[in-house]
């Protein structure tokens, strides 16, 4: 179990503790954010080399450097899009009473621009690690996008515990397309897709010799997506997770009221 504990735990801090970083400097007055924005795209570049240089390395230190790396390309979505630099061509909350196929294009024109932009870079880092031996930082990214797609499809379909703290205020019209009722298909459906990935990782990096390359890169990714179905079931469970990223909440930068627009939408 030695050789098998240090991966999962390392994912576990490095998700944590990116995802609180992240948090922190979103919290920060407004006008810092496009430094954080500027130090998020040097980080993308280092991450980018990184990508490259690790093609080869087939050590167990380039598996956690690749986890690394991925998780390094996947912030800088998160920034961009919780700066609001990258959001989508509507700005606007959800026009009230709106339901069914109006209510999905009026939140894909929300965050159009942020998906396309993941999509453009999902594209390039395959193309870098096309027949690479090394290919965990391009995992790490994918299934970092897999959970997030999920997590807003199922927040945009229904999840009564929703947490809206991180939200910054200058994305509170983001909100309004939120949907606090009882889960759905939706949800099951990512719960189930999750978890079978989760477990289809874990086989993967047991079949593999302990402390290999392979053993441990598939156990980061693993971990990664237990995270995920965790993340998932919070947003229906009656638990707080605020408490996790307590220390990265700047209240005088986050708002903790949403807007006057009706969330429990009838899709």
């Amino acid at each position: 179990m030695a050789d098998y504990a240090p991966p999962i735990v390392f994912a576990a801090l490095a998700w944590w503790l990116s995802t609180g970083a992240i948090f922190w400097l979103i919290g920060l007055p407004r006008a810092t954010h496009r430094w954080t924005a500027l130090g998020a795209t040097a980080i993308l570049a280092g991450a980018t080399f990184m990508l490259v240089s690790l093609r080869a390395d087939t050590s167990v230190t380039g598996a956690y450097a690749g986890f690394a790396a991925g998780l390094a390309l996947w912030a800088w979505h998160e920034v961009m899009f919780l700066t609001g630099f990258i959001t989508g061509p509507s700005r606007v909350p959800c026009p009230e009473g709106l339901t069914g196929f109006a209510r999905f294009r009026a939140g894909v024109a929300a965050v159009l621009h942020h998906e396309l932009a993941i999509i453009a870079h999902a594209g390039l880092i395959v193309w870098l690690s096309w027949g690479a031996a090394n290919q965990f930082a391009l995992w790490t990214f994918l299934i970092l996008w897999g959970m997030r797609i999920s997590a807003k499809l199922v927040v945009f379909t229904g999840a009564p515990n929703l947490v809206d703290q991180f939200m910054p205020r200058h994305l509170d019209y983001m909100k309004t397309y939120f949907s606090r009722r009882a889960p759905g298909s939706v949800f099951a459906a990512a719960l189930v897709t999750i978890t079978t990935v989760s477990v289809l990782l874990a086989i993967t990096a047991f079949a593999h010799p302990a402390g290999s390359h392979a053993s441990a890169g598939f156990l980061l990714l693993t971990a990664l997506a237990i995270l995920a179905v965790i993340e998932h079931w919070v947003l229906i469970l009656p638990v707080r997770d605020p408490s996790l990223w307590g220390w990265a909440l700047k209240p005088a930068s986050t708002s903790s009221t949403t807007p006057k627009t009706k969330t429990d939408w009838r899709a």
